[in-house]
């Protein structure tokens, strides 16, 4: 697997989907199904997703001193799909939300794989 390739990806997926969120809501809210003007809570949401990105590109860039930042982005990307898919099997968030956020649940998947494949380096021993 290709850490450069996956996080870059990731990145990109992230600023694809938070920029839009904070600067082109009534197309977000036609095209996720979402109602009303944003809330606080709505721009949270866009900020945080930015903020990951930036974490990703960081990882994409240097994979073994970022490796911590991939734990959060599993965490992070599960706690997404946990919210919006409980939000829709309620019926609070739209089939669009819940397909978008699928793509989440894909790369908390390969990052899992990557951690797991990817083990990471031993500390070198005193005077080697």
């Amino acid at each position: 697997m290709n850490p450069r390739a996956l996080f870059t990806a990731a990145a990109a997926f992230n600023v694809l989907v938070g920029v839009p969120m904070l600067v082109a809501y009534p197309l977000v809210a036609s095209l996720l199904g979402l109602e009303g003007p944003p809330t606080v809570w709505y721009h949270i949401a866009a900020a945080i997703v930015l903020i990951y990105g930036y974490a990703y590109a960081c990882v994409a860039r240097d994979p073994h001193r970022y490796r911590p930042y991939v734990v959060l982005g599993i965490l992070g990307k599960l706690s997404f799909v946990a919210a919006i898919y409980g939000h829709w099997v309620a019926g609070s968030a739209s089939g669009r939300c819940a397909l978008l956020v699928t793509v989440d649940l894909l790369f908390a998947i390969l990052f899992f794989a990557y951690l797991r494949a990817e083990a990471p380096m031993a500390p070198a021993a005193p005077g080697a």
